[in-house]
């Protein structure tokens, strides 16, 4: 029989893009209200620079306090500060200034805008539309009410309590619900250079953020065993990603385990008729990356028809550059290079010692070997299969180099941190329960 409408109206993709359309009315809306006091903020960042908050590098190498990635803080605060007539530019096309094309010094353009007094005039301009910036709305609300110093510890704070909270309410959930939690958990506490990132603005709230819907699956089980409800939640974290994401490896980090902890879920939950636990891993992956690339490109239709008529064209041009093959060098050929990088900067993740960031990567490489060997000689079988999901799960950063080859070999030093998903995932596919064991 033919569906009827109002039941096409409740069908699980009528719900996840009800709530991609609510979600991005709800950033849209976010953006343009809360921007924050701007004088306010302004006295804040001279305060930083007299402190010693801020200063002119925008790399702190292990700075746990002020955060590694100052670039992107000291680019945040620029789309804070710097005046716009009109309160949609400001929200929508933030205006960012540069001193050169090479985008460099951009906390030195920072002082010298707000404490020296420069003229933006004599700058170079970036109309920045090309993400969401929802870090904005954390940066402009926290600054309103307290000095960056303190907003720097509120964003570390929240990442740890994150992950403190998925540890705690994955210990009293199913097996495999547990294990995963409890491995995501112990990987983010050691080797996701948490003290280096949370601190900072285009890091810190999509870390926590990431890792609280984490914690809502394992909370709440049921919805990982039904179409109805794991496609709207997943479609709605795929969004709200975006919304926080400025390409700094949250993505394919969030799709990864997102795909373990629903598959764990709904193997702890299965009842008799319920849909098969991959069918609905799949569906929740699937709604996510849909979710997450109809926010992208709503977001530059806003800033179009809004704020910037040229963003859409300028987004384009930045994304044919981040998905070229990087130039050969040396031994390396242009579609290694990434790879290579990453490994380079494999220090990151372990506080930076150089041997041992090659002894992880090699670590995971061979764990992620054994559980495909050990996946693949047990494929006719539940858990042979759930092992192969895993695997699979753990190969998105390298589908995500090859999709954005050069973004991934210029910002290696952050990106690094994707590494996290093939160093949690395979050891967790090594120590699957078996389907007639669980405990």
């Amino acid at each position: 029989m033919p569906q009827k409408p109002y039941q096409a109206l409740r069908s699980p993709l009528a719900w996840s893009l009800g709530i991609i359309v609510l979600a991005n009315l709800l950033f849209f809306a976010l953006l343009v209200a809360a921007q924050g006091n701007q004088e306010v903020i302004i006295a804040r960042v001279r305060a930083a620079f007299e402190t010693g908050e801020l200063g002119l590098a925008d790399y702190l190498f292990f700075d746990s306090r002020r955060g590694w990635h100052q670039y992107n803080d000291c680019n945040v605060l620029q789309m804070l500060v710097n005046r716009d007539s009109s309160r949609l530019k400001r929200a929508l096309a933030p205006k960012v200034f540069y001193r050169n094309k090479d985008r460099d010094d951009q906390c030195a353009v920072l002082r010298a805008v707000v404490v020296e007094g420069v003229d933006p005039n004599t700058l170079l301009l970036d109309q920045y539309a090309r993400h969401w910036h929802g870090y904005k709305v954390v940066a402009a609300i926290g600054l309103s009410v307290m000095e960056l110093r303190d907003l720097r510890r509120v964003l570390s704070g929240a990442v740890w309590f994150a992950i403190a909270v998925l540890a705690l309410v994955t210990c009293r959930s199913g097996p495999r619900t547990r294990r995963t939690g409890l491995i995501i958990a112990l990987a983010a506490a050691t080797v996701w250079a948490v003290p280096y990132f949370a601190p900072g603005f285009t890091h810190g709230p999509g870390d926590a953020l990431l890792l609280l819907a984490l914690t809502a699956i394992a909370a709440w089980p049921g919805m990982a065993v039904g179409l109805r409800t794991i496609g709207p939640y997943a479609a709605g974290f795929g969004a709200t990603v975006v919304f926080f994401e400025m390409l700094t490896a949250q993505l394919p980090i969030a799709i990864a385990w997102l795909a373990a902890m629903v598959l764990a879920a709904g193997r702890d939950e299965k009842r008799p008729g319920d849909v098969a636990a991959p069918i609905v891993t799949l569906a929740a992956v699937t709604a996510f990356g849909l979710a997450a690339a109809a926010t992208v490109i709503t977001k530059q239709i806003i800033a179009v028809l809004i704020a910037e008529p040229q963003a859409g064209v300028v987004f384009l041009s930045h994304l044919s550059i981040k998905m070229g093959v990087p130039e050969s060098q040396g031994n390396w050929p242009g579609m290694l290079r990434p790879f290579a990088r990453l490994v380079q900067w494999s220090r990151m993740l372990t506080f930076g010692n150089t041997f041992a960031g090659y002894g992880l990567v090699a670590a995971a490489g061979l764990a992620w070997l054994a559980a495909a060997i050990r996946g693949w000689y047990k494929r006719d079988s539940e858990y042979g299969r759930d092992v192969l999901i895993l695997v699979s799960a753990a190969l998105v950063p390298v589908a995500w180099v090859f999709l954005l080859p050069s973004h991934t070999d210029i910002h290696a030093g952050f990106m690094v941190r994707m590494l996290i998903v093939p160093i949690s995932l395979a050891p967790l596919a090594l120590c699957w329960p078996s389907a007639q064991g669980s405990r």
